[in-house]
């Protein structure tokens, strides 16, 4: 009997950027007999595409129990390769999906018995769903790594053998919680009971210690196991052997920093978990070593083993880890980062697998907050929706340990823009002092030199020159002659976040304030501007920064009737 099956709606937003006819992989998770399709990658095609990994190369990127498990075709494309089939190990029936751009209609069919069978009912779910049965375990450990005769390659799979034995603990600080693969104990425990987490805690986005950014993440440590089993049948029937072997070699010493992500759903089964945990730190130092391979024609005995980095491109609906060399830049990593493009179907004019882009998990106690408005974006307003695109860091009064409440409104709302780039990987520019923004201005001779150090408020023509200065880009001015003018300009305004999506600074008579967005109502003519107010001095706790309303949905009211107000809009630059 064929699986049911769901696929993630993200797939079907992708596929409309995907040519009219190709073909593909297609990836997911196998559980409860239900298949669940995540994500998929475009084949190779030509030379030109050499760069793009194959379907068992990809799989390695994708978090452990993310596996190869059916074939894509957009379009007319020919007759169906089944032999593709023999590759997949996660299903006995292996799925098809064809995707027909001009209705933009999607049929299933799962291999049965030598043949396709259509699939009549499946499910499209969303992230939000995919949240309530499954979650992100992040596992880290720092292992001691000896090459003999600079043979990285071959310590790092004695390594990774070493760890498929098996032979790891678990640790999970959430909850101070162990886990073993011979623990009899935990034998038929599932995950969420392991991390005691409650029916109210299975969507995991109300506990603060798991938010991080743009994904929520369960936090793990791995434990090499140096004992034996006890009173195993070998230590009963064999006496220990020692053998020394004396020679001289070169040895290089270095730290193998192991970073892996696996998806997991809640009512899995420790020991389960426990092998799923295994495969992603397999996968983690398998991917090393092919960045690793490619290097070691440059660099003999490296320093550093490549890095592990973790992304989860706009749309794309899951994470996806990247290794890159420890010295890489943007530049050197173009050819590579264009084909992660090419394979996922994403836009090549917007920077994804950027190092600045990289996800942040180590948020720390009063670290200064991303996206705050994430936690209201949709209450109390109604009809259309245009929002901020991407990250950003929340910056307002009193931070860094500086005192400009009164006065620092408008530097803070241009950090809070940079900060949008930065996060975005179109620049490594970093966020900007005070004293800094000011020098910016004394240099292109828009102040003079008694500016620098004063406690001088600035507007949207000077945010715009400091824009323009440090990041290269354009920007655009839109003004309103009162704060009644607000409302007309709506329209304006959510096109801008629908195209360019970056933060906008607002000065209006005393005082700026960043807009992250706008919503309007066709039907009653109402609309609503959604606030990031700078002027907030208090600690980075996102319970007050909410229900105090420093970031939260205005009203046309909240502007004042007799200000002039401008309103700096950056552009997003084309950048790959």
């Amino acid at each position: 009997m064929a699986p049911q099956l769901q696929i993630l709606s993200n797939i079907l937003q992708r596929l409309e950027n995907v040519e009219a006819t190709t073909t593909g992989y297609l990836y997911g998770i196998m559980y409860n007999d239900t298949l669940v399709v995540l994500t998929f990658s475009i084949s190779s095609r030509n030379d030109e595409d050499k760069n793009i990994p194959d379907s068992m190369t990809m799989q390695l990127n994708l978090p452990a129990d993310i596996y190869f498990c059916g074939i894509l075709h957009t379009g007319e494309c020919e007759e169906v390769d089944t032999a593709v089939f023999k590759d997949i190990d996660i299903t006995d029936n292996p799925l098809l999906l064809k995707y027909l751009h001009t209705t933009s209609d999607i049929q299933a069919y799962f291999y049965v018995h030598q043949k396709l069978e259509a699939v009549n009912n499946f499910s499209i779910i969303t992230e939000d769903d995919l949240s309530r049965q499954f979650v992100y375990i992040r596992l880290q450990a720092t292992l001691p790594l000896v090459a003999q005769d600079g043979n990285v390659t071959e310590a790092l799979q004695e390594s990774r053998k070493n760890i498929a034995s098996g032979k790891i603990g678990i640790h999970f600080p959430l909850n101070n919680a162990y886990l073993f693969r011979t623990d009899d104990n935990l034998k038929d425990t599932m995950l969420k009971d392991i991390l005691l987490v409650s029916k109210d805690q299975e969507k995991l986005s109300t506990g603060t210690s798991n938010i991080v950014g743009p994904v929520n993440i369960i936090h793990a440590n791995m434990l090499l196991k140096i004992s034996s089993d006890r009173n195993s049948e070998e230590s009963v029937r064999y006496a220990p052997v020692l053998q020394h072997i004396k020679k001289s070699f070169d040895s290089l010493e270095c730290n193998l920093h192991i970073d892996a992500l696996s998806l997991v759903n809640l009512n899995v089964k420790s020991a389960d978990v426990h092998a799923i945990l295994v495969e992603s730190t397999c996968r983690n130092i398998r991917l090393i070593e092919i960045q690793q391979e490619n290097q070691s024609e440059n660099i003999k005995l490296p320093t550093k083993l490549p890095e592990v980095m973790h992304f989860k491109p706009q749309g794309c609906g899951h994470l996806f880890t990247v290794v890159y060399p420890d010295n890489s830049t943007n530049d050197n990593t173009m050819e590579y980062r264009k084909a992660l493009h090419k394979a996922l179907a994403l836009d090549l004019t917007r920077p994804y697998f950027r190092r600045g882009t990289s996800v942040k998990f180590d948020t720390q106690a009063n670290e200064i907050l991303i996206n705050p408005h994430r936690a209201l974006l949709y209450k109390g307003v109604a009809g259309k929706l245009s929002i901020v695109d991407g990250l950003y860091s929340y910056h307002h009064y009193m931070q860094d340990n500086f005192d400009d409440n009164g006065w620092g409104c408008a530097y803070r709302s241009l950090q809070t823009i940079i900060s949008w780039y930065r996060l975005q990987g179109y620049s490594e520019v970093s966020i900007p002092s005070h004293r800094k923004i000011q020098q910016c201005l004394i240099d292109i001779g828009d102040k003079p030199f008694a500016f620098l150090g004063s406690r001088q408020w600035i507007g949207s023509t000077e945010v715009s020159f400091v824009l323009q200065t440090l990041l290269n880009i354009d920007v655009k001015i839109l003004r309103a002659s009162s704060g009644e003018e607000m409302l007309a300009l709506i329209p304006q305004i959510a096109d801008h976040f629908d195209t360019q999506g970056t933060p906008i600074m607002i000065g209006g008579g005393v005082l700026a304030h960043t807009i992250l967005g706008v919503s309007y109502d066709e039907n009653s003519g109402e609309g609503k501007f959604l606030i990031l107010d700078p002027h907030y001095t208090g600690t980075e706790h996102l319970p007050t920064v909410i229900s105090k309303g420093w970031c939260g949905w205005k009203t046309k009211d909240f502007w004042k009737k007799d200000a002039f107000y401008n309103m700096c809009l950056p552009q997003r630059p084309i950048a790959f």
